[in-house]
């Protein structure tokens, strides 16, 4: 898992353990607005990218029957528990994450944003086995915002977390009308499921999906719900206000002036304390392009994977010269059968020729199989980044839309809604 964190304007530690993600974090910054009520300015705001979401999609866990044996498990359920809950620890990217203060400074004076950075994560991510491939970071899944303090590192809360155990009297109903017969639902329990060690109770938390075209060249963040206890700009009783959450993706840089390679939003609408959602299924957000891999990262992938790609090149080209043996064998059958004399002696001289290439070109591929095999395999990481995060509850949706215009406007060469149009469907 990816995380980032900010209190006040920064603070944080290593990240959690809780597997990935394929990718990305979030941010921007937005009009100032100015509030006549108390605003809490010490609320920390920490960000997670992983595979799944941690809340929207927690397991229902199904205890084995009372006459059940360890041999002849409940069929698929208690599967599903221990692949989503009992593997967590190892979904985490072997990088660290760390707050980059420095980076928000400039946003200090805006009162309704919150804000959570992490920077040097690796975008790409190159699998050298069976062949080499350049793909985005991880599995980009999902992204969840908490808003609340954490217990200091190394806090580990999972052993705490009461699994959300199907109510026996449900268990025969369809799956959308199940119930948890827990007695601890809260949104600090569920979290804990992914090490997220809240102190207290936690202000909010909003999670999205990433959805990706089926090429993988264009993707777009989806609402996939929220939990609000308390707003993050006013303590007011009885406040609404429009929210948003944004992610931006920059090029690393020694001040403060970064390349933005990426920014997207998830627009949530009106929301007051005490609000909760699931989520909606409104496709209104653009799709955005994926950062390419820059000419500085694809140089380093050419030159650290060339051995792999030469060997592998070599691998492929004769597994197409055997593929053309093969059939050249099948034809000279089918000929030979079909003549005699001469003309039959010489076919089968030429059967006999590439018959013996064939072996040839078995033999040469096994020792050139042999050769990938004995090369490092260990995944490389390529083109750092870093990611903002926030968090902005505006007090009309006007100025939501107007923080919105101001985005697309200062990033209309790298944000793209066309994408969309040639991605007809999303992985997610």
């Amino acid at each position: 898992m990816i995380r980032a964190s900010s209190g006040a304007l920064a603070s944080g530690a290593h990240a959690p353990r809780y597997r990935p993600s394929r990718f990305l974090g979030l941010c921007l910054s937005w009009l100032l607005v100015p509030h006549a009520h108390a605003v809490p300015e010490n609320v920390e705001v920490h960000s997670y990218v992983n595979d799944v979401c941690i809340i929207a999609d927690e397991p229902f866990f199904v205890p084995p029957a009372a006459d059940q044996t360890d041999a002849s498990p409940t069929p698929k359920f208690v599967p599903l528990i221990g692949v989503a809950v009992g593997e967590l620890a190892t979904w985490v990217i072997n990088h660290e994450t760390q707050v980059a203060a420095n980076r928000v400074r400039a946003h200090a004076a805006r009162k309704d944003t919150r804000y959570a950075m992490s920077k040097q994560m690796n975008l790409y991510r190159a699998d050298l086995s069976p062949a080499p491939v350049v793909r985005i970071n991880a599995n980009l899944g999902c992204m969840t915002i908490v808003a609340g303090s954490l217990e200091a590192d190394p806090a580990d809360c999972r052993a705490s977390y009461v699994p959300k155990t199907l109510a026996p009297e449900t268990k025969t109903l369809p799956h959308e009308q199940w119930k948890t017969s827990r007695t601890d639902d809260s949104i600090e329990n569920q979290l804990r499921r992914a090490n997220v060690c809240v102190k207290g109770k936690a202000r909010a938390v909003y999670e999205a999906r990433f959805e990706f075209s089926d090429d993988a060249t264009a993707y777009r963040l989806k609402d996939s719900g929220y939990h609000i206890a308390s707003l993050l700009t006013t303590e007011e009783k009885g406040a609404t206000r429009d929210a948003l959450y944004t992610l931006k993706i920059s090029s690393p840089s020694a001040t403060d002036q970064q390349e933005v390679l990426s920014a997207a939003w998830v627009k949530v609408g009106t929301v007051s304390a005490g609000g909760r959602s699931s989520g909606t299924e409104s496709t209104s957000t653009p799709w955005l392009r994926v950062p390419s891999l820059t000419p500085e990262a694809r140089r380093a992938y050419e030159e650290k994977t060339k051995v792999h790609q030469e060997v592998m090149a070599e691998i492929e080209a004769l597994k197409r010269a055997m593929t053309r043996s093969q059939r050249m064998l099948s034809e000279l059958d089918e000929r030979i059968a079909a003549n005699s004399g001469a003309v039959a002696d010489g076919l089968k001289q030429e059967r006999t020729r590439i018959a013996v290439q064939y072996q040839t070109q078995s033999v040469e591929l096994q020792a050139r199989n042999a050769e990938y095999q004995d090369l490092p395999h260990q995944p490389l990481e390529f083109m750092p980044v870093t990611i903002e995060v926030a968090v902005t509850e505006t007090e009309s949706e006007k100025k939501t839309q107007l923080a919105l215009a101001d985005l697309i406007g200062s990033q209309g060469t790298v944000l793209s809604s066309a994408a969309g149009d040639a991605a007809a469907g999303a992985l997610h």
